[in-house]
């Protein structure tokens, strides 16, 4: 199934299980509240059916032997005083009375003579009368009233003259669990709860489709570019969805294909780059040596000493290449190996200090090293940082301008060391700082090969610091020039 209709679906299976916990909550506690409602009118009908009955025993001077007229004696004396009280249920206007109920013979075997038809505004909508017995005064004889009402519950009510029981009423419970008027009312309340649940469901419907849609669009945008990027489009960007057209979590999704194919696209754009630039640079080593090599063979230049010693010098120099991108390589697949035991910061520093200090004074250039007199030990691989320091002293010794200084500094940080190589102009422009550490970059002409660079010193430097657990970063030196900040940790992570 499609997002969509998922959605839809859990939307109206919530609605209508809502609805339908709340219908049943209303239901139920309507009929529980309308049966106590009605136990209790009924027991004030009974009240008056027993009032009614008392005195219209106290005016006879003896019991009477039939005892079905007198009830209806009763009933009809009980519904007027009821109907004074606001109690009876009058006929709705203009409907016609309801037929009389069957006669039925009474516990002596004698059919009841032909029921009389109320006049209007003396109806039992309630179906009062035929719930009622007259038992007699030990509450066991029945002496009037329907004979399947003996089995029902009900309610008692005593009827005494002169202080003595004479016979006991008992009205019988309602049926299922009411009737007459009560059922309409009821019923009437369950039809509209039924409509307002249809209504509900309707509107949860229309919702969910509406819902669905408007977050399964954006998804569907998202899965359509994600396969366009798949296929290389790495130029697919998608729309920020407006406030309100889903999830902020399809936003943030949005953003973050879109910050894929950003990556991508410059990922793709540096790989094109780095395959042209290695082209190029391993381009010139070999035409060097071809051009040797032919001069040899076709004996332009004789074969001695001064010519070998050319040809091994384009060697190494096309040796020092390959394993640059070699290990270039090895650091973007894999932390570089290193083999980490206990160094002295303080002495590495010193060593590559004195090893380029001879080479900055042939070049115009002076070397400072303000270093302190103890720096804590490490546990380091001594050889990559001395090659990592060797890469940013012959970064600035190459390209700072004569007279000029390079400046080597080192500080304790607590559990890492600071180490920072500044040098005078020329500086690099503030968007180029971060490009520095790319493969083959020069951030101007200036920075070109005919300084002899490769391009991979920086790139080698940053990755010697990243598996040692520390960070390399560029920025603006105070000296005007450019600042290497490099702080590894004393141990690795």
């Amino acid at each position: 199934m499609r997002l969509v209709h998922q959605l839809s679906l859990l939307l109206i299976a919530t609605a209508l299980a809502a609805v339908a916990a709340v219908a049943g909550l209303v239901v139920w506690n309507l009929r529980a509240g309308f049966s106590d409602y009605l136990q209790v009118q009924d027991g004030e009908h009974l009240t008056r059916l027993m009032e009614a009955a008392e005195r219209d025993l106290a005016s006879r001077v003896e019991l009477p032997r039939d005892w079905r007229p007198v009830l209806r004696d009763w009933l009809d004396a009980a519904r007027v005083s009821a109907g004074r009280a606001g109690l009876a249920d009058g006929p709705p206007p203009g409907a016609e009375p309801p037929p009389p109920p069957p006669r039925e013979a009474g516990f002596d075997g004698r059919l009841p003579p032909e029921p009389r038809r109320d006049p209007p505004g003396r109806r039992d909508p309630a179906n009062f009368g035929p719930r009622v017995l007259v038992l007699s005064a030990d509450g066991q004889t029945p002496l009037a009233g329907r004979r399947e009402m003996i089995n029902r519950p009900g309610q008692t009510r005593a009827v005494k003259v002169r202080g003595e029981t004479v016979v006991v009423l008992r009205l019988a419970d309602r049926v299922g669990p009411v009737e007459g008027v009560d059922a309409n009312f009821l019923r009437r309340q369950y039809m509209g709860l039924a409509a307002v649940a249809v209504g509900v469901l309707l509107i949860a419907l229309v919702l969910a489709r509406w819902v669905a849609v408007r977050w399964a669009r954006p998804l569907a945008e998202a899965q359509a570019a994600a396969r366009r990027i798949a296929a290389g489009e790495f130029d697919v960007r998608l729309p920020t969805p407006r406030e309100g057209a889903g999830a902020s979590e399809i936003a943030g999704l949005h953003g973050d294909i879109n910050a894929m194919a950003e990556s991508l696209s410059r990922l793709e754009s540096s790989r094109r780059r780095w395959i042209a630039e290695l082209a190029h640079e391993l381009r010139t080593p070999l035409a060097v040596l071809r051009g040797e090599v032919e001069a040899l063979v076709d004996g332009i230049r004789p074969l001695d000493r001064a010519a070998l010693v050319s040809l091994q010098e384009e060697v190494k120099r096309l040796s020092r290449l390959v394993e640059d991108f070699h290990l270039l390589a090895t650091s973007e697949l894999r932390a570089l190996p290193c083999e980490f035991e206990t160094v002295a910061p303080a002495a590495l520093l010193q060593a590559a200090v004195e090893r380029f200090t001879p080479r900055a004074k042939s070049l115009g250039l002076v070397v400072e090293a303000p270093l302190p007199a103890v720096l804590p030990a490490a546990r380091w691989d001594g050889a990559r940082i001395s090659q990592l320091l060797a890469n940013l002293l012959e970064n600035s010794l190459r390209y700072t301008q004569t007279p000029g200084l390079v400046q080597l500094a080192a500080r304790s940080l607590g559990a890492a060391i600071e180490i920072r190589v500044e040098d005078t102009p020329p500086g690099v422009p503030g968007d180029d700082l971060e490009r520095l550490f790319d493969p083959l970059y020069r951030a101007d002409p200036s920075r070109s090969r005919a300084f002899g660079g490769s391009g991979l010193g920086l790139a080698i430097a940053r990755a010697i610091a990243q598996a040692h657990g520390g960070q390399l970063r560029a920025e603006a030196s105070s000296l005007g020039g450019l600042a290497m900040v490099l702080t590894l940790p004393l141990k690795q992570p």
